[in-house]
């Protein structure tokens, strides 16, 4: 019988853009993912909530836009629902509980997983989860050798390759300061968002809920 696979996919997604669709598809097929379930990250616990630009609502409804039409695509607002900080060790045992299946997958990039020391029970979370090292065409995965020794499940975090898109968040909102195109850089349904909404646009709007985990994807 084949085990059912579910993966989770936490970021800040301020905004949620192609790069982030792109490994989260690329990363469900390649270990053939039954679901994978979008995280939005509600207030942050490593970060000032003052350096996310779209309050909470918004990039939950961003996220949800992008996920319309992938059956294999879902979205969960328990950080958002929380009300205070969630660290990814506290939030990955409410997923479980909430739906059903028999191995667990946290998706983020290979950088913020050379970063996992830095995590709220790290070993601990790799007892919950299979942790995903998305990593660009080329990456050196000596990165992640600092790990090994100090992590008593290092063998439970898994690379994947996936393409190289060379999108940010960050990028995303400099362009919009600036007043140029973000068009197909993100999803239709979230520059629609953005544009009805004037999201990014420098009206020095300031938010009520932050981002994710350690998990820094954003």
């Amino acid at each position: 019988m084949r085990v059912s696979r579910i993966g989770i996919f936490g970021g800040t997604f301020d905004p949620i853009h192609l790069g982030h669709m792109i490994i989260a598809e690329q990363v469900r097929e390649e270990l053939r993912l039954e679901r994978v379930i979008f995280v939005p990250g509600g207030i942050p616990p490593h970060k000032e909530a003052s350096s996310v630009r779209a309050t909470a609502e918004d990039r939950l409804e961003m996220v949800e836009a992008a996920v319309t039409g992938n059956e294999h695509f879902t979205v969960d607002r328990v950080e958002i629902d929380a009300g205070r900080p969630m660290h990814t060790v506290d939030t990955v045992p409410i997923l479980k509980e909430r739906s059903a299946g028999e191995e667990w997958f946290f998706i983020t990039g290979a950088d913020e997983v050379s970063n996992l020391l830095t995590w709220k029970e790290p070993d601990r979370l790799l007892e919950e989860i299979i942790m995903v090292a998305a990593t660009r065409p080329g990456y050196d995965l000596a990165a992640l050798g600092h790990l090994e020794p100090r992590l008593r499940n290092f063998d439970r975090i898994v690379p994947v390759e996936c393409s190289r898109v060379d999108i940010s968040a960050t990028t995303i909102r400099r362009r919009m300061l600036q007043g140029k195109s973000i068009r197909y850089m993100v999803p239709d349904g979230v520059y629609e968002i953005i544009e009805d909404r004037g999201l990014y646009e420098g009206d020095g709007r300031r938010i009520e809920g932050g981002s994710l985990t350690e998990e820094k994807t954003s």
